[in-house]
């Protein structure tokens, strides 16, 4: 594509300001992403872009112009959005905002509608740098489900080689499962109940586990510094421990006398050490794993399932030397082998 001499010579003088400009903003907004587990991404628009961008004929000065750099940060719902644009209002000038839903929409059309922040650099840039703060950026806030869609259909359709009916109609589809899908996901509690539940011998021993464990946790047995931070891989988990012995056979699904059983047992060994007792040098499930060798659910190497056996959960449950391999805290074989090299 030709770029016209007066664009490509405004933009390489504004390149240099436009690299500082894009390591600022991505230094504030990469680092609160990785903080919040969100992802980014951030392009300097090219001259070509910029070229295509003018020519639309929406733009009456170079001013106007407010991606020159661009960044995304993507959450995973829409409930995620009014803590990122808190935090961006914190971190730099606000300029203005293109909320999603705030222009008019046909309902019968579904075309691109995110949430963007077009920002300026904090207060001190004015005497550091006025070039540098007057310029304006864009950070765009999508959802998982909307970064997909974009990243995906914009070279197919904005970018294609030709004009396609087809191509739109088809973006647009796929636009508009994005949206459901999101909608979907902000409601999602409430959608499950519209789910017709049927019976699964796996899941409801998972909810046996999960109960028993929070009404010790409640009931204040188990230390609340000692739950575990996601319930669902703590049951996962223990399930897998029950499974994995030689008594119930790996793989199979455990029968719920099994689990009453370990949970049984479980019980016990918490009531003997509950409170102000109840070990704090090990993990609940290590509690668990020891509570059953000690009281002989597991007497035997574990199928399918190598356990975590620290020097402090032997120390409190020494049974648990008879549950076999156990994970090794070695580096890597590489650094193993080259420890046992002879000089």
């Amino acid at each position: 594509m030709l770029v016209p001499a007066s664009i490509l010579q405004k933009h390489r003088y504004e390149r240099p300001y436009l690299d500082v400009l894009a390591q600022r903003v991505r230094d504030v907004v990469a680092g609160y992403c990785d903080r919040q587990g969100y992802a980014y991404a951030g392009r300097i628009k090219s001259s070509e872009s910029l070229v295509e961008k003018i020519e639309t004929g929406r733009y009456a000065k170079w001013s106007d112009l407010d991606d020159l750099f661009a960044c995304t940060i993507v959450i995973p719902t829409l409930s995620d959005e009014a803590g990122v644009l808190k935090f961006l209002r914190q971190a730099f000038i606000e300029d203005r905002l293109r909320s999603r839903g705030s222009t008019l929409k046909d309902p019968a059309v579904f075309r691109f509608d995110t949430t963007r922040f077009i920002g300026r650099l904090g207060p001190g840039e004015i005497e550091r740098n006025p070039v540098l703060a007057a310029m304006k950026f864009e950070v765009q806030v999508r959802t998982a489900f909307e970064h997909a869609w974009s990243v995906t259909t914009h070279a197919l359709t904005y970018k294609a080689s030709r004009v396609s009916w087809r191509y739109q109609r088809l973006a647009a589809q796929l636009r508009s499962a994005i949206e459901q899908l999101d909608q979907v996901v902000s409601g999602f509690e409430g959608a499950a109940e519209f789910i017709a539940e049927q019976e699964w011998p796996s899941i409801r021993a998972h909810q046996e586990i999960q109960g028993r464990f929070q009404q010790h946790v409640q009931a204040g047995r188990v230390p609340q510094e000692v739950a575990p931070e996601s319930w669902t891989r703590f049951c996962d988990n223990l399930y897998r421990i029950i499974s994995s012995s030689a008594e119930s056979g790996p793989g199979a699904a455990v029968r719920p006398r099994i689990i009453d059983t370990a949970l049984d047992a479980i019980d016990s060994e918490i009531a003997r050490s509950s409170g102000a007792r109840f070990p704090r040098s090990i993990s609940l499930l290590q509690f668990s794993l020891g509570a059953l060798a000690k009281r002989r659910i597991l007497t035997s190497a574990l199928q399918k399932y190598v356990p975590l056996l620290t020097d402090e959960l032997l120390d409190l449950f020494p049974d648990v030397s008879v549950l076999g391999k156990r994970f090794d805290l070695e580096a890597s074989e590489t650094a193993t082998r080259s420890q046992a090299a002879p000089d």
